[in-house]
């Protein structure tokens, strides 16, 4: 009898160690923030680095299921537009009048970023709540939302330095060109934008870069041709596997290193919607490029496909540009 009675409670004891990590998981904190420009909202979620690169993200029009390998706690701002459901190991988010998704997994730190383009159509009774606000209020909600970024484009070569050449093309002249109608669409979209040279000159390295930084940009863009018949989208180089800080500044500049995570994001917003328009191949690299490594902002440098492969006339540059805008519109 006490033989049978000591069994039983070694087996209660056992089950009760078994739950017991059940009941002892830390939940870890995820953090929630979104902004929006030109139609676009960015949320992003962060968390420890193994979490989020553990985690996984599927998202429709209406519907954004993120799927975590643990237990987890949401913090997130109160004006936070969409609902958000929280069970277990699983976080979903209801999407509202969302014409396109598009979801990342960054590094460095760890983020998962979703740009959601907010349809402009506002549903009936948003409608009626926005014609019945007095115009005093509508006037100030534009002052305090709009604001002009500052961009800043590098047209590749120039003057005596050709790049590469086809039977009736520079490379240089077709930098300028596209940098032209580049800086053209982005001004119409009401930013701010200034150019390395606006004619055919020579300008060094180390001019790029101090002219660049002189002009304080929020983005940076290099445009090049590539060798290849792909597109490819460089950031600067970082050695991930630095762990001294010391080490990493030497192996990438202070400025830069700053903006690293804006860099990459913007190249990979770009190589998708340059993949999305033209239906070929989009390498999105790090390079360890001078230019890149020097800026003290988001900056990537753009390879377009071979001028010696490929005719770029009007409709292929206007292609161009309006995927290139399209790649950086959701960013700050």
């Amino acid at each position: 009898m006490y033989s049978a009675m000591k069994k039983l409670l070694l087996i209660y004891i056992a089950g009760l160690l078994a739950a017991f990590p059940l009941f002892a998981e830390e939940k870890k904190e995820v953090s929630l923030r979104f902004s929006q420009h030109d139609g676009i909202m960015r949320v992003v979620l962060e968390s420890d680095d193994n979490f989020i690169r553990s985690s996984n993200i599927i998202a429709t029009l209406s519907n954004a299921k993120i799927e975590f390998p643990g237990l987890f706690e949401l913090k997130k701002p109160k004006d936070f537009i969409f609902e958000t459901y929280v069970k277990d190991r699983f976080l979903s988010i209801t999407l509202k009048n969302a014409e396109d998704v598009k979801t990342y997994k960054l590094s460095s730190p760890a983020r998962l970023v979703l740009d959601i383009r907010i349809s402009q159509k506002l549903p009936n009774n948003l409608q009626v709540q926005a014609a019945n606000k007095p115009q005093q209020e509508s006037v100030k909600h534009v002052e305090k939302t709009v604001a002009a970024r500052v961009i800043f484009l590098d047209s590749g070569h120039g003057g005596y330095d050709f790049g590469m050449l086809s039977k009736d093309t520079k490379e240089k002249d077709l930098n300028l060109l596209l940098t032209k109608d580049l800086s053209a669409a982005l001004s119409k979209k009401g930013d701010k934008v200034f150019l390395t040279r606006k004619a055919d000159q020579s300008i060094s390295m180390l001019d790029r870069i101090i002219i660049g930084n002189s002009k304080k940009p929020d983005i940076f863009i290099s445009l090049h041709s590539s060798a290849s018949n792909a597109y490819r989208v460089y950031t600067a180089a970082f050695d991930e596997s630095a762990t001294e800080a010391s080490v990493k500044l030497y192996r990438l500049s202070a400025r830069q290193s700053r903006h690293i995570e804006k860099s990459r994001g913007l190249a990979m917003a770009i190589g998708q919607s340059l993949k999305d328009e033209f239906e070929r191949d989009v390498f999105v690299q790090e390079m360890p490029l001078p230019i890149l490594n020097s800026m003290d902002a988001g900056a990537v440098l753009i390879e377009y496909p071979s001028l010696r492969l490929n005719t770029y006339d009007q409709k292929m540059r206007e292609r161009f540009v309006n995927a290139v805008v399209k790649g950086i519109g959701p960013h700050d």
